[in-house]
This record gives C-alpha cells, sequence and structure tokens, in this order.
C-alpha cells in the first residue's frame, strides 16, 4: 500500500472519531490528537518526495501555521483545545498546502452552518412576526455584547468539528483534481 494512502486512511479515521467525540461528549481527546501529530511529522517525512527533512520541515510548519492562526479564537473562547490541536494533526499529516486550503474550505463550512443555525433561531424565535422585528431582535440579542457574554455566544450552538470534518473532506476533494 502507498504510504500516501495510508496517512489518507489514517486523517479520515482521526477525523471521524473525533467528529464522533465531539458531538457525543463535547470533546476532542489528547491521545488522539497528541499522537495524531507525532505520527503526521514521521509519515510527512517518510513520503515527501523532497526527503526527510523537508517532509520534516513541511509538517512542522503546517503544526505552527495551526498552532498560530487558532489560538486566538481558542484564547477568546470560541474553540476547544481539542479543536487547534485536531487542525495541528490535519496540518502534521498533509503539510502546509493542504492545511491552508483546509482552513479556507473550513471557513466556508462554517459560515454556512452558521447561517443555518441563525436562520433556524431567527424562525423559532419570531415566527415571520415582520423584518423590522427580526432586525431589531437580532441586533439586541447579538451585537449588544457585554464584557463576559461574548464568550458563551461565541461557542453557543455550534460544534468546530463538524467543521473541520466537512471542511478537511471539501479540501480533499478539491486538491485530489488538481
Amino acid at each position: 500500500m502507498n504510504s500516501s494512502y495510508f496517512i489518507d486512511i489514517f486523517l479520515f479515521t482521526i477525523l471521524t472519531y473525533s467528529l464522533y467525540t465531539d458531538l457525543k461528549y463535547g470533546k476532542i481527546y489528547n491521545f488522539i490528537t497528541i499522537p495524531s501529530i507525532a505520527a503526521g511529522l514521521v509519515l510527512n517525512a517518510h513520503v515527501n518526495a523532497n526527503g526527510a527533512l523537508a517532509g520534516i520541515y513541511n509538517g512542522s510548519a503546517a503544526v505552527l501555521i495551526a498552532f498560530v492562526f487558532f489560538i486566538i479564537p481558542y484564547m477568546m473562547g470560541a474553540l476547544g483545545g481539542g479543536d487547534v490541536k485536531l487542525m495541528m494533526a490535519i496540518g502534521a499529516l498533509k503539510g502546509y498546502i493542504f492545511l491552508a486550503v483546509s482552513i479556507l474550505a473550513i471557513g466556508l463550512v462554517s459560515l454556512a452552518l452558521s447561517l443555518f443555525v441563525f436562520m433556524m433561531q431567527l424562525f423559532k424565535d419570531y415566527k415571520f412576526s415582520g423584518m423590522l422585528n427580526i432586525l431589531a431582535g437580532f441586533y439586541h440579542k447579538n451585537i449588544l455584547v457585554g464584557g463576559d457574554e461574548l464568550k458563551p455566544i461565541l461557542k453557543k450552538n455550534l460544534k468546530f468539528g463538524i467543521s473541520i470534518f466537512f471542511g478537511t473532506i471539501i479540501a480533499y476533494i478539491y486538491l485530489l483534481n488538481k
């Protein structure tokens, strides 16, 4: 079996398990993400066409990019630590180019899911009672946010593991055709 296929199978296994645990328990566990980061660096070194050192560089750069990119949302309370480490594992396994495409795809999936949740909340709260009431209610509920109220709103209704799972699959399919 080709080593890159093994990486892909490994990636989709950890993604699937992480999605399951995120949906069921609200956690992405360290016993999955941390060994996956280490395995990703080793496997990336093994399969890189430019040599082991280039593979280690590619994986390490991706881990660092994922950490830097997602540490601010983590510190604000919008993401959990497992989400950040799962993104680092994706980068370690597939490299920084795949990670960059994944981040874009994950962002688009998050936007679509957020709009869906927002629309469902509007339909539930207002039952089409008029556009002006909807806009005023949205403004007072979501835009006028005080200090400590920010954290619960950021992480309120959406598990980020869903976005990571589907965004990574979209990135994989997109890059498969390139």
